[in-house]
């Protein structure tokens, strides 16, 4: 059975939950706070280092001279250095909370030789040498970064790796691991922070990349990827965007970088001396080059920003020899402890800077406290070629990643050959470690209860019976749903899915019941990509008119929870077929052949002025056209998960409903445009933005066929819905909408005292949409056409937005807890619309860094 890189990752996250407990009470922290001084003035010292001796753990005090540093792996002492003073020590208690102040006495001082000094001045970007170096830096950037040129290519090798930390007696010991005891003997400790380490998982990939500067384009061509790891339960497509959505490429040079979903900005931003404090340090050898030191930290600690130095060729190229780049210790970031970026430069082939090494550590933790997990990225870059131009189809086509036939086919010769590095010793031995761990019994005993507790499903041989949360669920018309399903699995066929599951309302006394099968027509797994399939379905089975949950089963438990009147729905059963096919360059079209037959249920009725229908019967064909230019997405079975980047995506679908075809009742034609784009605005967050919309074709069409807004009536914020708006409130046959949301990513609330402690994230939102029901399907204008729906009293409860739009906004709080966003929701229009409320609060589950 495999899951989705989701799973991988809440799996990942119950692991160190479950794990960590332990590890908590075995191994306690220590936590050292102070100051560092200048011993005869009494200045504050900023940037001085603060380390655990004979540990690789450490920090910099900041513009107070104040430092923090906690870890479970101390040394007895600890050490505060810095350039021009003696260094000091100190003794230390491990596994208790202590202050310990430093006063650092300048060499010059103890050697008694005439001092000019001068009190500590105000920082100032003004006639700071700093800051005129950093602007000499920024203004030389586009001479010093290989786009200047006008073609270059190169060799990347690239490894991910991701290691168990914090591996503690008390971890070793847990009564889980009585089985696996042999894998403690890979252990190893990490040079950035003293952690022990168990790596579990590898991955490399090697390309070509061409760019060209006119018109610009930039390729990457994979020609090889190597995966270790459990590939039972973890497929590597699902890894492979996991470790692009957390790790995207770093540019420095950049004015943001995208990092762990989040936007940072960047020390050679054109605003950087907005965002951050320099210091010239001193003037260093790095690799040959005469440099000069400077150390840089954010103003405001919470900012997505980095602490850390840059070496600067000390000439007047101001070109980057080597960057490094950290976290500060206060920033709004979630799971993630320690984070550092090593970068460096070399000037190849006498023509160009370029980046020639590339490391990227995470230290994630769910708890602060506990086992967490490194994750590591390492890329090697060699064999630069500049102004040599190709083939032009080298460097044409949407894609900038393309694939080679066979690239995760490659054999042990291969890789063997290629490595612009070889492995490590230990690197080699995760193969091995892998390899013994799962051909454990207890592995794969553990595995599939966690798969269950995630994903919702447990595997009986070829079958997985769930998703257990949709078990049981309720609603007004047809009560509890008692329901019970499931799926073959990969054991079965990776090319052919039967998906089925058939349901009981003890309400309304009905059996429901769905079955589907679903083929690959291109021999391919139906999980990977490119997608060429079809699918047949046969179902019976209700729903509420304009509630459209995204990703969500509309059958989990949690969202039977509705406010107000929820008691009117449709019994249909439907069959259709719908091939799908991705043609490459992000272009994917979906045709849809369904013949459906609507029935009223509750107090829906399909009434005209003098009788009444009791079902409706359509038959459709649909096609859906949708261009996703370079879109990172895990592919499902039935759906796609996607990684929202700067790409716009655009959908165009249209509808045709034919008359007589199987008995059905209407003609009528639906063409419906959506494009939606994320705006990043650093450092301010990001907005997305959306804009839809639709036109029905046709005459006298019942408003079950014409577009009934998206509302929602549980009590889940859902983005993409009406959230104050009722099921059925409002039909159109033309709309235009609007939808807008802008998350600060805590902007402001990172600047409140107090308030910044709780890591708290602002989002404000704005939607709306106009349209109407022209005159010949409107039931209130022309005769004959059968009515809007009515609540229990006969009152109108389905409307028009022809006199104005709908409109509601929103404010929310998100990263409560770090998992929980609400939102207070005011709805500004159509307030006087019968159980409708102004003003409404609903939460949100999110998982983000």
């Amino acid at each position: 059975m495999r899951t989705n890189w989701i799973t991988y990752i809440a799996i990942l996250s119950i692991s160190l939950l479950l794990v960590s407990r332990s590890t908590v009470y075995s191994q306690k922290m220590t936590h050292i706070k102070g100051k560092v001084i200048d011993a005869k003035t009494k200045e504050p010292i900023p940037f001085a280092n603060v380390i655990f001796v004979g540990k690789n753990i450490g920090t910099i005090t900041d513009y107070k001279g104040e430092y923090s540093l906690e870890t479970q792996w101390p040394s007895n002492k600890i050490q505060a250095l810095y350039m021009g003073y003696y260094s000091k020590y100190s003794d230390i208690i491990p596994e208790k909370n202590q202050i310990v102040n430093f006063e650092l006495d300048p060499e010059n001082y103890i050697l008694d030789e005439v001092v000019v000094s001068s009190k500590r001045k105000r920082y100032r970007n003004k006639d700071n040498p700093a800051v005129t170096l950093i602007r000499k830096v920024i203004e030389h950037k586009n001479v010093n970064r290989k786009e200047s040129l006008d073609f270059y290519e190169y060799d990347q090798y690239e490894k991910i790796e991701f290691d168990i930390n914090n591996i503690t007696e008390g971890f070793r010991n847990k009564r889980v691991f009585k089985n696996f005891q042999f894998v403690f003997d890979y252990v190893d400790t990490s040079s950035i922070n003293g952690k022990p380490y168990l790596p579990i998982f590898l991955q490399e990939n090697l390309s070509k990349v061409y760019y060209q500067k006119s018109p610009k384009s930039e390729k990457e061509y994979i020609t090889g990827t190597n995966i270790v790891g459990s590939r039972e339960y973890v497929d590597n497509d699902g890894i492979s965007m996991m470790t692009d959505y957390l790790y995207e490429d770093i540019d420095i040079y950049d004015n943001n970088i995208p990092l762990l979903t989040n936007e940072f900005v960047s020390p050679l931003s054109n605003i950087s001396p907005a965002i951050y404090k320099f210091r010239i340090m001193d003037t260093v050898d790095i690799n040959g080059y005469d440099c000069i030191k400077l150390a840089f930290q954010p103003r405001n600690k919470l900012d997505f920003a980095f602490k850390g130095t840059l070496y600067i060729k000390n000439d007047s190229s101001y070109a980057v020899i080597k960057a490094k780049l950290q976290l500060t210790d206060g920033i709004n970031l979630n799971f993630v402890n320690d984070l550092q970026i090593v970068q460096e430069f070399s000037f190849e082939n006498n023509q160009c800077w370029v980046l020639t090494k590339d490391e990227l550590v995470i230290d994630f933790n769910v708890r602060k406290k506990g086992a967490g997990m490194f994750g590591k990225k390492t890329v090697h870059f060699d064999n630069y070629l500049f102004n040599k131009e190709r083939a032009e189809e080298l460097y044409s086509g949407i894609d900038n990643v393309i694939k080679e036939d066979g690239f995760d086919q490659r054999k042990k010769e291969f890789w063997e050959k290629e490595r612009l590095t070889k492995l490590s010793e230990q690197e080699e031995n995760i193969f091995k470690m892998v390899d013994s761990v799962q051909s454990l019994p207890a592995f794969k005993k553990t595995m599939d209860i966690l798969m269950l507790l995630v994903a919702g499903y447990w595997e009986f041989g070829k079958v997985n019976v769930g998703p257990v949360n949709t078990f049981y669920s309720f609603n007004d018309v047809e009560g509890f749903r008692f329901r019970l399903g499931g799926r073959t699995g990969d054991k079965f066929s990776e090319h052919l899915r039967l998906d089925g599951y058939l349901l009981y309302g003890f309400n309304d006394e009905r059996f429901k019941y769905s079955g589907s099968a679903k083929w690959s027509l291109n021999k391919k797994p139906l999980k990977e990509y490119p997608v060429h399939s079809i699918m047949a379905m046969y179902q019976v089975e209700t729903n509420f008119p304009g509630m459209e949950m995204q990703f969500i089963n509309e059958d989990n438990f949690l969202l039977s929870f509705k406010r107000g009147v929820a008691d009117k729905l449709l019994y249909y059963k439907m069959f259709k077929i719908e091939p799908f096919k991705d043609w490459g360059n992000g272009f994917s079209t979906t045709v849809n052949l369904k013949h459906i037959i609507q029935e009223p249920g509750g107090t829906l009725h399909f009434d005209y002025d003098d009788f009444s229908l009791n079902e409706i019967t359509s038959s459709e064909i649909s096609a859906i056209l949708r261009f996703a230019p370079n879109e990172k997405f895990y592919q499902g079975i039935n759906y796609r998960t996607q990684i929202i980047s700067k790409y716009p995506v655009f959908q165009l679908s249209y509808t045709q409903g034919i008359k007589d075809v199987f008995n059905s009742d209407f003609n009528y034609g639906k063409l419906s445009f959506n494009v939606f784009k994320r705006f990043h605005l650093s450092p301010i967050g990001f907005t997305n933005f959306e804009f839809e919309a639709g036109k029905a074709f046709g005459e006298e069409i019942p408003y079950p066929l014409l577009f009934i807004h998206r509302a929602n009536q549980t009590y889940s914020y859902q983005l993409h819905s009406y959230n104050m708006m009722n099921f059925l409130e409002f039909i159109s046959d033309q709309y235009i909408a609007v939808y807008a949301e802008h998350n600060f990513y805590g902007f402001f609330f990172n600047k409140i005292p107090l308030i910044k402690r709780l890591k708290l994230r602002e989002t404000i939102s704005f939607k709306a949409i106009k349209g109407n029901v022209t005159d010949k399907n409107n039931p209130l204008i022309t005769d004959g056409l059968m009515n809007f729906p009515t609540d229990i009293d006969g009152n109108t409860s389905t409307f028009t937005l022809t006199s104005e739009p709908y409109v509601e906004v929103s404010v929310g709080v998100g990263n409560i807890f770090k998992f929980f966003r609400v939102d207070l929701i005011k709805r500004v229009t159509y307030l006087d619309n019968p159980n409708v409320s102004e003003y409404g609060i609903r939460a949100r589950f999110k998982f983000d860094f």
